[in-house]
């Protein structure tokens, strides 16, 4: 009895080990593929780990890479729900998802919404933003994206009214009907969007060294 109790703890741990060890080499496969810029395989392989694996070691790290990823291929929505789903377990990643989801809304505000879609999203990511600068006053990057938001949110609203006769004859303004007015506006939204791919970019999808397979 006592032999076939060790017999079968003995089948158990092999089974642990090479699920662990498949596990390991999936996840390090999709980041090397994330990290050759390759990311539709690195996609699809972490999305093999992930249903093959859902309560895996793993889980965390692999959904953090995975929302990364399609935020590099620029699959802003999809980028956002999955940060949002990130399973718990990392402090610090979930943090950081927090931060990158707001990434991720602030793009898909500025690439395709306009109007009260556009204003819902850019006020989401302020939220997002606003949480991390609590979390850490010193985060650089989130105190720049939050002021690029801001500002777009400001650009955005309806004008104040001229002040009492201070207008041209016409009513529109020293400008000529705002013209402008609006092109400075455009200018403005055009650098906003030059500045939001220049610093809203997701931390890299390299596998951190204690979820390298060791072998």
């Amino acid at each position: 009895m006592k032999r076939a109790l060790l017999l079968l703890i003995a089948l158990f741990s092999f089974d642990a080990v090479r699920s662990n060890l498949e596990q390991y080499n999936l996840f390090w496969k999709a980041s090397r593929q994330a990290q050759a810029g390759h990311y539709a395989p690195a996609i699809q392989q972490y999305r093999q780990l992930l249903d093959r694996y859902p309560a895996g070691l793993l889980r965390c790290e692999a959904s953090f890479n995975l929302a990364c990823a399609e935020y590099a291929m620029k699959h802003y929505r999809r980028a956002a729900e999955l940060f949002a789903a990130l399973p718990p377990g990392d402090a610090t990643l979930s943090k950081t998802a927090g931060y990158n989801q707001g990434n991720a809304l602030a793009m898909e505000a500025f690439r395709s919404r306009k109007g009260p879609a556009q204003e819902a999203l850019l006020g989401r990511a302020l939220a997002f933003y606003r949480r991390a600068l609590l979390d850490n006053p010193q985060n650089a990057d989130a105190r720049i994206n939050y002021e690029i938001v801001l500002r777009a949110m400001q650009h955005r609203q309806p004008p104040s009214p001229a002040p009492q006769g201070g207008g041209s004859p016409d009513g529109k303004g020293q400008d000529g009907g705002g013209a402008v007015s609006q092109l400075i506006l455009e200018n403005a939204r055009q650098e906003e969007a030059r500045q939001m791919r220049k610093y809203f970019k997701p931390l890299p999808t390299k596998p951190s060294e204690q979820n390298q397979p060791d072998w």
